[in-house]
């Protein structure tokens, strides 16, 4: 394994959320929705929260990490949505919530995608009138689960309304105007709760032995991903054989659990030829590749281009 002790010590950003609208803002030219875009035109630094929309954007992109929470709403078309070891579809009716600093990423979107989207600090909701202990629970999801719940009917429209309340009364401003949306603010999240409680029950009866394992085994390569790199080593974290843990892995997925540690290794590649300042020398270093051209095989085998053409490309 390479020595990352010569690394460079400025690590890829969590974007923050003044740098998050602006790539939707360079999105904007491509569809008509203006929901929330209207306050962003001229952005400072350092913002803490925002409610925005994204329509017709792009299908796909890369890899990111972020300083702030991102509670989504889908009120049209589809997309699929990977955050941390989790990956599911975004769907009409549903609601989802991305944590600061966990990798996520999003492809296959339909040209009607329509989500409302809500950026926040966690700091921001400090000044509102319910203890923080309480805000922290409402925020905090169950690791087992993913991050991603279906509404019905009644609490779709009271979320969507709540959306479009907090747009309108950050458009109008006015006195007590932040206090107001971090009351719209709580009443999203208990909605979410109360989503996440119902899927959690029905989601609790196919959490099987072969579920368990497998997302156990995801969970593994979240922290060891940068270490280990074979299906032994993590049988062996586990208990197991390799054997039995690439076959239930296999049915549970229909992946190999080799082509899941790969996966996870290549997103983390993406963010950092995206974010950093790195050369692509010091991207392999830091993902333990022996050498440079042996992480560039790596990369174009996974992704039909060079770590180079990747980059040039990025988004940001």
């Amino acid at each position: 394994m390479a020595d990352s002790t010569t690394l460079p010590s400025d690590v890829a950003p969590m974007l923050d959320i003044s740098s998050t609208i602006r790539y939707y803002l360079s999105q904007k030219k491509k569809a008509p929705q203006t929901f929330g875009m209207n306050k962003y035109e001229s952005l400072e630094d350092g913002r803490d929260f925002a409610v925005l929309s994204n329509e017709g954007g792009t299908t796909s992109g890369p890899p990111v990490k972020t300083d702030h929470f991102a509670l989504i709403l889908c009120l049209r078309g589809s997309s699929t949505k990977t955050v941390g070891q989790f990956t599911f579809e975004v769907q009409p009716q549903t609601v989802h919530l991305v944590s600061p600093g966990i990798i996520n990423s999003y492809e296959n979107s339909t040209s009607d995608l329509l989500l409302y989207m809500l950026l926040f600090r966690r700091e921001f909701l400090d000044e509102s009138f319910i203890s923080g202990s309480i805000v922290d629970n409402l925020l905090l999801m169950n690791p087992d689960y993913p991050p991603v719940y279906t509404l019905d009917t009644y609490s779709f429209g009271a979320m969507k309304a709540c959306f479009e309340k907090i747009s309108d009364e950050f458009d109008r401003g006015g006195a007590f105007h932040l206090n107001i949306i971090r009351l719209q603010m709580l009443q999203l999240f208990y909605e979410m709760n109360r989503a996440c409680e119902a899927c959690l029950l029905g989601f609790s009866k196919h959490m099987n032995r072969q579920y368990q394992l497998t997302h156990g085994f995801k969970m593994l390569i979240e922290e060891n991903f940068l270490t280990k790199r074979t299906v032994n080593e993590y049988a062996d974290l586990l208990n197991i054989s390799a054997k039995h843990l690439s076959e239930s892995v296999k049915r549970e997925t229909g992946e190999s659990a080799l082509e899941i540690i790969h996966r996870r290794l290549l997103r983390e590649a993406q963010y950092l030829l995206s974010y950093s300042s790195w050369s692509i020398k010091e991207v392999a270093e830091h993902l333990q590749f022996d050498t440079a051209s042996h992480f560039s095989r790596f990369f174009k085998q996974k992704t039909g281009l060079n770590p180079s053409q990747y980059s040039a490309a990025a988004v940001f």
